[in-house]
């Protein structure tokens, strides 16, 4: 997401501390009240992530609540308390004491463009409501409506006891021929069909006399097309707490069902294809296991390449899977034993030239982690063959440890360096083939998320075709 997606001028008159995040977790708006309240400018932290922002805000590399949006899971367990609300959006006190020394709430939200798909998160900072003054309340409710209303796709309406939009707000409207202030003062059967308006106006009557809240997925024909809506309708009180009217918000859900059914179809044939591959490699891997116990010289040799070359199948395999744990879910961090995780993933290459002095390092990670030491050796094996020579290391400083991978292999050569953690990107070299993308793509994945990052170098400085060294960076316990 580029940042003249995102109205900034909207955010820049927030009273309110707020910043935006895109899906890849990036800071690209850090306001003005932002940088009044932490003291550090835009331009020290807009374009950077690894949850730079939440060490702006409370002194540590951690996940905010904007983060929680982007990739969701139980965001109130480690750094927050929910509080009870409705919607989508998160709404939360700190446990961490931010920056300012003072109790906080803190409030995010999705970001869309007009064609409904996600292009970031919001989040807000304010004190709590006994430490803010009447001064300061008054008015933000109504300004928070109406940034919403203009930032959002979804349709905000208000209907009286009658069915007759009182209110009617639809960034999209234009783009759907829709006049917006032309639908004010008439009922739901001038936009929708006839079943469909017949729903709202009779919602708006059951919300009106009876208090309840309304939540439906609605699927009709409009406009030559078939939408789906997720509707909720809410009762409007007045200042004396009497039920007034109804409002609601529409969101159209339609790419998002049909995204579901496809990915559940995906999913099920990926996973009968990879479970196939699978238990047909394992059975593999285990014969030739015990061919090799009964050979020795060469041949037992010539048996332990080959089950090297069939494991490495099912890193592949494993790997896919993992892309698909890693999307679905919030990864949760505890202290892990970077030595033992080297030395398990060293003991399952038999047979490769892999040099590790040790040493007890724990790191802020997770079981996972594994994944990362398992790439990289992979990867050195396949660009430097089979009697590649493997050195891994481990430097510790007062608050972070340094893995190295470095290799005998072809190297990379400086122009590829910046690309190759990219998914499914290729080498250039015509001795090299195959792709590194998709290993790779999973370490820096993984170090992102466990707040550290990762990079490509040169085994011997200045002489890439002297073999590759990557380096990770992780947080020390």
């Amino acid at each position: 997401m580029n940042r003249s997606q995102i109205p900034m001028s909207l955010f820049d008159h927030l009273q309110q501390p707020a910043l935006v995040l895109d899906c890849e977790g990036r800071v690209v708006i850090w306001n003005n009240s932002m940088e009044r309240y932490t003291g550090i400018s835009a331009e020290d932290i807009v374009g950077k992530s690894g949850y730079v922002h939440g060490n702006a805000l409370f002194g540590e590399m951690c996940p905010t609540l904007a983060n929680y949006i982007l990739t969701p899971g139980n965001a109130g367990s480690d750094h927050y308390r929910l509080l009870p609300h409705e919607g989508e959006e998160l709404v939360a006190e700190s446990h961490i004491p931010p920056a300012s020394g003072r109790k906080v709430v803190c409030m995010a939200a999705p970001l869309y463009d007009t064609t409904g798909r996600q292009i970031g998160a919001v989040e807000t900072i304010r004190d709590t409501p006994e430490e803010r003054t009447v001064e300061e309340s008054r008015g933000t409710p109504e300004e928070q409506v109406q940034i919403l209303a203009r930032t959002l796709p979804d349709i905000i309406f208000t209907l009286d006891r009658d069915g007759i939009f009182t209110q009617f707000s639809w960034t999209g409207a234009r783009s759907h021929g829709v006049d917006t202030e032309g639908v004010v003062g008439k009922t739901p059967h001038a936009l929708f069909p006839a079943e469909e308006a017949d729903f709202l106006v009779g919602a708006a009557h059951r919300v009106v006399a009876a208090g309840e809240v309304i939540s439906e997925v609605r699927s009709f024909s409009w406009r030559n097309d078939q939408r789906s809506f997720q509707v909720t309708i809410h009762p409007l009180h007045n200042s004396s707490g009497k039920i007034v009217a109804a409002t609601g918000v529409s969101r159209d859900i339609t790419r998002d069902l049909l995204c579901e059914r496809t990915s559940q179809l995906s999913s099920l044939y990926l996973d009968l294809l990879g479970t196939d591959i699978y238990n047909t490699s394992m059975v593999a891997a285990t014969i030739i296991e015990m061919l090799r116990e009964r050979l020795s010289g060469e041949e037992a040799e010539l048996a332990q390449r080959v089950k090297n070359t069939v494991e490495q199948g099912i890193n592949v395999i494993k790997n896919v899977e993992l892309l698909t744990t890693l999307d679905k879910h919030h990864i949760r961090l505890g202290p892990v034993d970077l030595d033992g995780i080297i030395r398990g993933q060293i003991r399952r290459y038999a047979g490769i030239d892999i040099r590790y002095e040790g040493g007890t390092c724990m790191v802020w990670a997770n079981p996972l982690l594994e994944h990362i030491v398992s790439n990289l050796i992979s990867n050195s094996i396949k660009f430097g063959g089979m009697k590649v020579r493997i050195e891994i290391s481990v430097m510790e400083t007062t608050e972070i440890v340094t893995l190295s991978v470095a290799d005998t292999g072809i190297g990379i050569p400086d122009h590829l360096k910046p690309n190759i953690f990219d998914r499914f990107s290729r080498e250039g070299s015509k001795t090299a083939s195959g792709s590194r993308g998709l290993g790779l793509h999973i370490v820096k994945t993984l170090a992102n998320q466990y707040g550290g990052r990762v990079w490509a170098a040169d085994r011997v400085p200045g002489k890439p075709e002297e073999g590759a060294a990557i380096k990770v960076i992780l947080q020390k316990c």
